[in-house]
């Protein structure tokens, strides 16, 4: 059974509030029920004084109104400011690839999951990282890539704008992680391994450092970027960001302007574009030694960074379809550049 029943009080709710209710648009509402409701009971255009039954959608599952219909604009959830997919499930393939002062190329490929249950749930699952085409084979890159999986299947809890507000499966991650640090313990000895384990091991007592360590990447950063917030009349949104620009390091902070591109393109797309500058207060010799905050008695160069990345929405439910670019960072003898690839698969 694609739908399910909904009892109302004759008379006493309208179609807007329902819709709202349930996280969807009143038009949606009023299309999906009218699929499945008795000719008599049809919503048209409010819901009739005598109908005490609404069908609604089963929850998880897309109605099917945005694919039935093609958009000649993006879907507002009101003025400037875009409406947040519901539900949906994507695979993505990554494709990070690192390069600094013109040196060898550091690329890195994976193909993760996403499917969202509703407004404010969304799970990921990822497959096996492949570094430079091939999988892991340094010693602490076997141990980080083992330590990876552990926090994955991820459930994530959402803001109503789509940004993320925590991980819902904190203990079922902690659990998964005790039998894997007695896993890797066993199987790889040393000093280094037995600190890096410790370390691990501190980071996942607590939730927030465990979800800055998990989210600590270009994919969740930019992913999360604020498409669905409050936008200007001339489709901008500006913000301040921290990027994960080293590993292991501080991040480092940039200003960036979104432009929604409004045209939708034959393939039922558009564009949102994302550019930006670095405007870390911290030196650029702060930056390179790891500083995580500027001292006022230092002084020298700033770091010079820009940042071009595109998004193409999918216009009938405004997911996420690709997002690729490129950033680069200027600090002392040193430029690191990175290339970014997130292209939905079929």
């Amino acid at each position: 059974m694609d739908y399910k029943t909904c009892k109302i009080t004759p008379g006493k709710v309208g179609l807007s509030e329902l819709a709202e209710h349930f996280g969807l648009q009143p038009e949606e509402l009023r299309w999906f029920h009218n699929r499945f409701c008795p000719i008599k009971d049809l919503i048209d255009p409010d819901i009739q004084s005598h109908v005490e039954v609404v069908y609604i959608p089963v929850p998880g599952l897309e109605t099917g109104y945005f694919a039935s219909i093609k958009k000649k604009k993006p879907l507002y959830q009101k003025a400037n400011c875009l409406n947040v997919p519901r539900v949906f499930k994507k695979n993505y393939g990554i494709i990070q690839t690192a390069q600094e002062n013109e040196g060898e190329k550091l690329t890195i490929y994976y193909e993760t999951e996403l499917k969202k249950i509703d407004k404010n749930q969304l799970f990921i699952t990822r497959k096996p990282i492949y570094i430079n085409q091939k999988r892991p084979d340094m010693v602490m890159e076997q141990i980080a890539d083992e330590v990876g999986s552990v926090f994955y299947p991820l459930q994530l809890e959402l803001y109503e704008n789509a940004k993320l507000k925590r991980i819902a499966n904190f203990p079922e991650i902690q659990k998964r992680w005790k039998t894997k640090k007695q896993q890797l313990a066993s199987y790889y000895k040393g000093e280094i391994a037995e600190k890096l384990l410790n370390r691990i091991d501190k980071q996942l007592d607590y939730r927030g450092k465990t979800q800055r360590g998990i989210l600590d990447s270009l994919f969740f950063t930019l992913y999360f970027f604020p498409l669905y917030e409050l936008f200007s009349d001339n489709k901008t949104n500006t913000f301040q960001v921290s990027i994960p620009v080293f590993p292991k390091e501080p991040r480092v902070l940039f200003e960036i302007t979104l432009r929604i591109d409004e045209e939708i393109s034959e393939t039922q797309k558009f564009v949102i574009m994302a550019k930006g500058k670095c405007i870390d207060p911290r030196t650029e010799t702060e930056i390179a030694s790891g500083k995580n905050m500027h001292n006022p008695i230092n002084t020298g160069e700033m770091a010079e960074g820009n940042l071009d990345f595109t998004y193409r929405l999918n216009a009938k439910d405004n997911s996420i379809y690709s997002i690729w670019g490129q950033l680069e960072l200027k600090i002392a003898s040193k430029t690191r550049k990175i290339s970014f690839e997130c292209y939905e698969q079929q």
